[in-house]
């Protein structure tokens, strides 16, 4: 996948800019809160429709405006099939996502079809923060790679939240809540043996990357974290159901894929718990590089690699051992320092003031 141009119109605090791109590292230089993470987003959201920084579409319109709109024009690696991507957004909440000038009715027709792998600050949670932050990690993969479990996934979540309704209430319908397990468990099946076969392949390609960027001195694993591997529905159903009583008394759901967790060790210790932060920084890229390298080979198809102002993160020996690995990828990175950058090739250079872009 190649991203070739983006129109941004009253987006953030662009009024109108196009930006061009080159299939190599595309450099985006500027001091802080002058729009550079907002031309990461403007790619994420051409390709999974949403921002990955607010859940609340209007605050990405320009102040003052009534609508933004994000034209963006991708060719596919593999075929050289060019896709053209429209993002319209109104200040009445109203948005459309057109492909080709077709509108696309369901985010799951969209999903999957513009690859993308981002570093951003927050991606170091995934490493240290919470369980939630590491399902969003392997979430994002999955449903880039499949888009029935993206499907799945949505409806498991309506389930949930309708569950989760319901147990609050004063008189609760037991009856309804025990149809919802039934459905939950069907869907819990499918996407836990999804998750682990995603996490499997992950620990494949990240062991081959921690291993060159320590010199073979560390060693990473994966553990997926779950009550219902290698479970039928029937089984999980009897679990979610053995939990009812305590889930009325608690008013909230105790079971289910929303508190499965990844451990990632590093020599055989957690690195939440025991890792230092040259540990965790090192297991992170190594998972982001892992993911990178699993949608190539799964989607025949190369993401476009987004770097939101990580360099400053990373140590020079790290920031060497990723410039060396994308060198023959397409990256979009963000920074407030380009002295990284002195002695490498194939880069297009950009400097971002208020919104505006110097070449």
């Amino acid at each position: 996948m190649v991203l070739k141009e983006i129109e941004l119109t009253n987006f953030r605090n662009y009024k109108s800019q196009k930006l061009e791109f080159i299939n190599g590292i595309n450099l985006f230089v500027g001091d802080n809160a002058q729009g550079k993470t907002n031309i990461i987003e403007s790619v994420y959201l051409s390709a999974f429709g949403k921002s990955y920084r607010t859940v609340k579409d209007m605050e990405i319109i320009k102040f003052n405006e009534d609508f933004c709109r994000i034209n963006s024009k991708f060719v596919n690696s593999s075929d050289s099939i060019e896709q053209n991507i429209e993002i319209f957004i109104d200040k009445n909440n109203k948005k459309s996502i057109k492909r080709n000038d077709v509108k696309i009715s369901r985010l799951s027709d969209h999903v999957g079809n513009i690859l993308i792998v981002i570093f951003s600050p927050d991606s170091l949670d995934i490493v240290k923060g919470a369980p939630a932050k590491r399902r969003e990690f392997l979430d994002m993969i999955c449903c880039q790679l499949s888009k029935s479990y993206l499907i799945m996934h949505q409806e498991y979540m309506k389930c949930l939240k309708l569950k989760n309704s319901m147990l609050k209430k004063e008189i609760v319908d037991k009856d309804y809540l025990l149809i919802l397990n039934q459905k939950m468990s069907e869907y819990i099946e499918k996407i836990v043996k999804f998750r682990d076969q995603v996490i499997e392949k992950l620990l494949k390609k990240a062991k081959g990357i921690q291993r060159a960027i320590t010199e073979e001195k560390e060693d990473i694993e994966l553990e997926y974290v779950t009550d219902f591997k290698n479970l039928s529905s029937n089984e999980i159903n009897r679990i979610l159901d053995r939990y009812l009583e305590i889930e009325l008394m608690k008013k909230s759901s105790l079971k289910g894929i929303q508190r499965d967790d990844i451990k990632i060790k590093i020599n055989n210790l957690e690195v939440d718990k025991f890792g230092s932060q040259g540990q965790s920084r090192t297991a992170l890229l190594t998972l982001k590089l892992a993911n990178f390298e699993v949608l190539i080979d799964e989607k025949d198809d190369i993401p476009i690699l987004l770097l939101d102002d990580i360099m400053s993160e990373l140590d020079g020996h790290r920031i060497s051992f990723l410039l060396k690995y994308i060198e023959k990828y397409q990256s979009i990175i963000t920074t407030t320092d380009s002295s990284f950058v002195e002695n490498v090739d194939n880069i297009k250079i950009s400097k971002v003031l208020n919104g505006r872009l110097e070449i």
